[in-house]
């Protein structure tokens, strides 16, 4: 069974939780009725931040299992 090293475990954990961060503000953000456009604009920024923190979690679990597989 493959590992992850703690270090790589650690920074994917504060990556995802980053990401479910940004996805609550988004929720926030497309709920407001004040500014609508702004916060879409906003919510659409946020979502290409997390989307890039999520495929950075897939590559490394992708670079460290794949390493393992003969």
């Amino acid at each position: 069974m493959p590992t992850v090293s703690r270090e790589l475990a650690l920074g994917m954990a504060l990556a995802l939780e980053s990401a479910e961060a940004d996805l609550r503000r988004i929720a926030a953000l497309l709920d407001d009725r004040a500014d609508p456009t702004e916060s879409r604009e906003l919510a659409r920024q946020l979502m290409m931040r997390a989307l890039r923190r999520v495929q950075s979690v897939k590559e490394a679990l992708d670079d460290n299992v794949g390493a393992c597989i003969p």
